[in-house]
């Protein structure tokens, strides 16, 4: 069985890659989280993978704390798969303390995260995502062999970034008081629709974010608009779709 959690869509996808590869289950955490159960093939499963986006060098705190309560009395093999736009710190590390680990890998996909970063260029996009393609068939046939190996990519000052950077984001950044619309929102619903938090609800013909955010940015990405913003900096930057590079 595979978990995964995703917002803009990399984490997904390489969990449908890495499944179809191994010919595992997949299981949507966010659906898990929602519904507040747990499919019983899961505490059954003898090999469990999770598959997450890296935010601020750890994991999200909603897939950390998730896998913290994780009981699984018949696996024989856990192994976890981030997603990253450069380096992942110490973040797999970190997890490992509350959710052991056989083995881990890091992917490095496009940057998303615009409210900081600009997004990569379409050239660096396109060659992080074939790159991706082949680093997950090695990954699947680590996963098969049941390998216990360590492959993350840490990157400079990573046990700075991981235990000191990532507490002061999300204590002081990750916060709903930035988000906006432009004119122009014609109140589809799809960035309620692409919240894996369902943190947003219409409300007189636009969104309105609750306090569940994790700051994955699928709303500012997804709408069709190009008319969510957070902050002042994301209306002179581009919306990242991984569909476009497919």
């Amino acid at each position: 069985m595979i978990l995964y959690f995703s917002g803009t869509g990399n984490s997904y996808w390489l969990a449908q890659l890495l499944a179809e590869a191994t010919d595992d289950g997949v299981l949507n955490i966010a659906g898990c989280l929602k519904q507040k159960t747990l499919p019983d093939e899961l505490t059954c499963a003898e090999r469990v993978g999770v598959v997450f986006p890296i935010h601020a060098w750890y994991a999200p705190r909603v897939v950390a704390d998730f896998l913290s309560r994780l009981h699984l009395p018949h696996c024989r093999y856990r192994y976890a798969v981030c997603t990253c736009g450069d380096d992942v710190g110490k973040g797999m590390n970190r997890l490992a303390k509350h959710f052991p680990l056989d083995a881990a890998w890091s992917v490095q996909m496009p940057n998303t995260y615009i409210p900081m970063f600009s997004l990569d260029a379409d050239e660096v996009a396109r060659q992080k995502i074939n790159e991706a393609r082949l680093t997950i068939k090695s990954i699947a046939d680590g996963v098969l062999h049941e390998s216990k190996v360590w492959k993350v990519q840490e990157g400079s000052a990573a046990w700075l970034k991981t235990y000191v950077v990532n507490p002061l984001f999300v204590r002081l950044i990750i916060h709903t008081r930035g988000f906006h619309v432009d004119t122009g929102c014609i109140s589809c619903g799809i960035c309620r629709d692409v919240c894996p938090m369902g943190n947003i609800r219409m409300s007189e013909g636009g969104p309105v974010w609750e306090e569940r955010c994790i700051h994955c940015m699928a709303c500012v990405h997804a709408c069709p608009r190009k008319v969510i913003q957070y902050g002042r900096s994301t209306s002179r930057k581009g919306r990242y779709r991984l569909a476009d590079y497919l």
